[in-house]
């Protein structure tokens, strides 16, 4: 029987898991020690297979390491829900005092046909504003803990920053599809954003706590089920603000969870 060298490993146990490998797929092999290590013999036959396993599994080795080390969850900053708050509470009160002299409401709300005409700020402005004060701690709780959910996966400037961002793209996306005359104001796009985030990161994210098997499906289900439960209730609720952040906040989710 012909032997063929095909590895020159560093140490009896690197050749030892090289040449598991090659048993995996049926090759049988043979180590030598070497004055340079311990060499990997297999029959000539199967040399071009070896070759090409032994090969393979270097690119997967070499992927693995290269992968991102990140922890299952990172530990959120107080930073991000403090300064969530705050600004919620400032544009809540200006309106409330006309500071400034200026109706916060008209220049900032997310009026359909304004935007479509170019008021573009006003997909950002609209989610600072709140109708009364139930509107807005009801925003308040959950903006929290979807940003510290959010956080946990992504960090927290990046997850604050995504979840403003889904925010924005969903009063876009909302404007796009309503009457010129409907108008919107309140967080709950970018809160329901940030439940998409979750949805979308977990779905493709080898890093997230919850990706394998049927726990993978948790956020995007649990996500769907708010919808459906918080995001549909209410007169004044505008359920396509909420549909069009979910789906905003999902697609960056998908994107981000790839990096």
């Amino acid at each position: 029987m012909d032997l063929i060298s095909v590895r020159l490993c560093p140490s009896q146990t690197d050749a030892d898991q090289h040449a598991l490998v090659l048993t995996a797929v049926g090759i049988q092999s043979h180590t030598a020690g070497e004055d340079d290590g311990v060499m990997l013999y297999v029959v000539v036959t199967d040399a071009p297979e070896a070759i090409r396993q032994l090969a393979a599994y270097d690119e997967e080795e070499a992927r693995r390491v290269r992968a991102p080390s990140r922890a299952k969850f990172l530990v959120p900053k107080p930073e991000g829900p403090l300064a969530f708050i705050a600004v919620m509470l400032f544009f809540f009160a200006a309106p409330e005092a006309s500071a400034w002299n200026i109706d916060w409401l008209a220049k900032g709300a997310a009026q359909a046909g304004l935007i479509m005409q170019g008021d573009w700020w006003r997909t950002a402005t609209a989610l600072f504003l709140h109708v009364d004060g139930s509107h807005l701690l009801g925003n308040l709780a959950m903006g929290v803990v979807v940003g510290l959910l959010v956080a946990q996966l992504l960090g927290s400037g990046v997850a604050w920053l995504a979840i403003l961002v889904s925010g924005v793209l969903g009063n876009a996306l909302n404007a796009a599809i309503q009457l010129p005359s409907h108008t919107a104001i309140g967080a709950s796009t970018a809160v329901f954003g940030g439940i998409g985030l979750l949805a979308g990161f977990t779905q493709v994210s080898s890093s997230a706590p919850w990706h394998r098997g049927a726990r993978r499906w948790a956020p995007a289900g649990a996500g769907l089920a708010l919808l459906v439960l918080m995001g549909t209730a209410g007169e004044r609720t505008d359920i396509w603000a909420h549909v069009t952040g979910f789906v905003s906040g999902g697609l960056m989710g998908l994107v981000l969870g790839r990096y």
